[in-house]
């Protein structure tokens, strides 16, 4: 065994299995690592983004809508994951998966009633688990006073004193009919050429 893997014969064939098979499989990966640099090289997280707040039209404070579009081109390997955080008051929101050339919304809750000029940041990362991250900002006007929604005031219910019964209330009267009323002063006027009473002998 030792001499046939001293052999030069052997060794001669080992060195052409390494030239033929190995050597190829490596360059086939160093450029495929290569190709995988480059793409990533191309895509630039091109984004547009915007942030406004305002006060919620139910009452409950300050919101803040956040708006992103992946401006990449359409393509698997350009989706994005994007989650929106309010720096001023810490709350966050996802916008989930976000294709290229496709723009989502969303809106904090931010529970105050006012909120001074702000920025959030958008979390950026592959939805199809490539490396790479990265991060945008927008920023947003102060918000005044936002006044909660009125609570509205109940109806009173009258109580009846103990001991005391409780009224009924009377129905509704429907409308009469078929009733005749007599006035016993009202006399009809005798006419002319009528006859006189005469009083009985």
């Amino acid at each position: 065994m030792k001499e046939l893997l001293r052999s030069p014969k052997f060794i001669t064939v080992t060195v052409a299995v390494l030239a033929l098979i190995i050597v190829p499989l490596t360059l086939i990966e160093v450029q495929n690592q290569q190709s995988i640099q480059q793409n990533a090289e191309t895509i630039l997280w091109d984004t547009t983004q915007s942030a406004s707040s305002a006060c919620a039209s139910n009452g409950t404070g300050a919101i803040i809508s956040a708006s992103f579009t992946n401006t990449e081109a359409p393509s698997s390997s350009t989706e994005m994951n994007v989650t929106v955080k309010d720096q001023q008051t810490g709350k966050s929101v996802s916008l989930g998966s976000i294709k290229g050339g496709s723009t989502k919304t969303g809106s904090l809750a931010t529970g105050r009633e006012t909120l001074n000029a702000g920025s959030v940041t958008f979390a950026l990362s592959w939805t199809d688990g490539h490396s790479g991250t990265d991060t945008r900002t927008a920023s947003y006007k102060a918000v005044s006073q936002c006044l909660p929604k009125p609570t509205p005031t109940p109806t009173p219910t009258p109580t009846v004193p103990p001991g005391q019964p409780t009224p009924t209330i009377c129905p509704t009267l429907g409308p009469v009919n078929n009733v005749h009323i007599t006035c016993p002063n009202c006399q009809l006027s005798p006419t002319p050429n009528s006859p006189s009473p005469s009083a009985n002998p």
